[in-house]
């Protein structure tokens, strides 16, 4: 049976870390401020799995310096950062196989505009039927709005889809949303694990 593959983008289709931490120190720097600890595990993560609206909240040193820090942001060029990114293992491969397939593929992330940027960058885009950022929704992961919208789109099943995650943000999305997941590269909960992409297939 042909499935509606959900990819989460951050530390799933990409890698991730170098270009995040480029992005906050520089959008950091800018205000003076002290830059984010990347050593901090829980730091670390929240960047990987927030907005960057949750993100700027969470370190910035008052309401008024996290407005003047989003608006910077926001016109940030992170088309500057995307270099740094390094496209996952076997990726290309597994998604043209899916293709081939006849698999339809999608994308729900909690990366906003520069999402189809990076796509275009690494020459990714066109494997993917549907995006969902979080521009799309009201609200992002955890919330399952992302996954609804798929849902709705295709006008199927919540056992249609398979969603492919790394993060808490994720599984928790998944699990509100009643959708099988898969978690990439490591444990979460109860999850089954997907060490590398091509292993996608022994669930399909």
């Amino acid at each position: 049976m042909k499935k509606i593959l959900v990819y989460d983008c951050d530390g799933v289709l990409f890698n991730s870390t170098k270009a995040i931490i480029g992005y906050y120190n520089h959008v950091f720097d800018k205000f003076g401020l002290e830059r984010i600890d990347w050593t901090v595990e829980s730091s670390m993560r929240l960047a990987m799995m927030s907005t960057s609206r949750e993100i700027i909240r969470a370190f910035a040193s008052s309401e008024q310096i996290s407005d003047e820090m989003l608006t910077f942001a926001a016109n940030t060029n992170f088309r500057d950062f995307i270099p740094l990114m390094e496209p996952s293992p076997q990726i290309y491969d597994t998604l043209e196989k899916l293709q081939t397939e006849g698999h339809t593929v999608t994308v729900c992330t909690n990366r906003g505009i520069s999402t189809q940027y990076l796509f275009d960058h690494f020459d990714m885009g066109n494997f993917f039927a549907y995006t969902v950022t979080a521009n799309d929704v009201a609200k992002p992961k955890p919330d399952p709005e992302g996954l609804y919208k798929i849902i709705e789109k295709y006008q199927t099943a919540k056992e249609n889809l398979l969603f492919v995650g790394d993060s808490f943000t994720d599984y928790y999305a998944a699990k509100a949303a009643d959708v099988d997941f898969l978690a990439y590269g490591g444990e979460l909960e109860e999850s089954r694990i997907l060490k590398n992409h091509m292993e996608i297939f022994d669930y399909l």
